[in-house]
């Protein structure tokens, strides 16, 4: 018995493979950059930006966070 290839799987793959990986990077870039700034914000006494991108920080690593868990269920459950 030959295997049938499911063509629309593969092209569904072919475009929501590059979405999560920009995804990944994305949110991740984002959390250095809110940890870096806020880092500079700090030592420069700049207080209330360092705020902002400390926020700003712990948004992406959430958003991070929930990239990864959707990934890894989405991997665990197909």
């Amino acid at each position: 018995m030959l295997a049938e290839i499911e063509w629309n799987k593969i092209a569904e793959l072919l475009y929501v493979a590059p979405l999560a990986g920009l995804a990944v990077a994305i949110t991740f870039s984002v959390l250095i950059l809110g940890v870096a700034r806020a880092g500079d914000a700090q030592r420069d006494g700049a207080s209330h930006i360092a705020m902002a991108y400390s926020v700003l920080a712990l948004a992406a690593t959430l958003a991070f966070a929930g990239v990864v868990v959707y990934g890894v269920q989405v991997v665990v459950t197909k």
